[in-house]
């Protein structure tokens, strides 16, 4: 156990220690979810600004909803930390903490609100992860889809098992605005090198407690609930249904 819990990364672990004690809290009793949701109110003349933070990352009760949305948070987060923010976590934290921020902002442009926006941000990974490993397949069901359609398709069952559309369309809106000014931007003439989210210098200077380890292909999505997940070739994998 000491084992498998050193081996993941800094900020994967802060995020799962802080889901995990806000879920066992809510659980127990101890405070309330009403203190957690976002509510710009609240925040701006109450100063409860612990608001902006809770509300991306409390999952809800302790439950099969819970264990799942936390494995999947789990996948993606470390992923992305190990190995697309390999020994950067500055830069990683700063990602989350832009998408956030964006979350937020769309909101307010928008005016869909979230009381919670845990689900959104997962999105954001899950995009940005999917942009950085475009030739990974995904067999879903009965059909193949490329890593960078996925979000679209978690989506869309997502809508089916009656989920918001408007949080994904949102998460997703975030993941390809970061990933637009951080991967396609600076690449582009026009843009003459500028980084518009360029890690600010006190976050590039955060420790990576994490070991440096070999790197390794990022792996496959985890599947969808009620499914498993096989692997066919290399980048290819298959989620098979385990319904009766």
């Amino acid at each position: 156990m000491d084992n498998l819990i050193g081996n993941i990364p800094p900020v994967t672990k802060g995020m799962l220690c802080i889901s995990f004690g806000l879920m066992a809290a809510c659980t127990l009793e101890f405070i309330s979810p009403f203190s957690l949701y976002f509510n710009w109110e609240m925040v701006w003349e109450h100063g409860q600004w612990w608001r902006l933070f809770t509300c991306f990352l409390f999952y809800g009760d302790l439950g099969v909803g819970f264990m799942w949305n936390v494995y999947v948070m789990y996948f993606y987060c470390s992923q992305l930390e190990e190995v697309v923010f390999r020994q950067r976590s500055g830069d990683f934290v700063y990602m989350l903490l832009v998408s956030m921020f964006m979350l937020l902002g769309l909101s307010f442009l928008t005016g869909h609100f979230s009381n919670f926006y845990s689900g959104a941000i997962i999105d954001v990974m899950t995009y940005v992860w999917a942009r950085r490993n475009p030739g990974a397949r995904v067999h879903v069901i009965a059909f193949t889809v490329k890593a960078p359609y996925l979000p679209w398709i978690l989506a869309g069952i997502s809508l089916i098992m009656g989920g918001q559309l408007a949080d994904h369309l949102q998460g997703i809106l975030a993941g390809h605005i970061y990933y637009f000014f951080t991967d396609v931007y600076p690449r582009m003439p026009t843009s003459h090198g500028l980084q518009v989210l360029k890690t600010p210098k006190f976050l590039k200077e955060y420790p990576d407690a994490a070991p440096i380890a070999p790197i390794v292909p990022s792996l496959p999505p985890p599947p969808l609930e009620g499914y498993v997940l096989a692997e066919l070739s290399d980048d290819e994998y298959i989620i098979a249904d385990l319904s009766p």
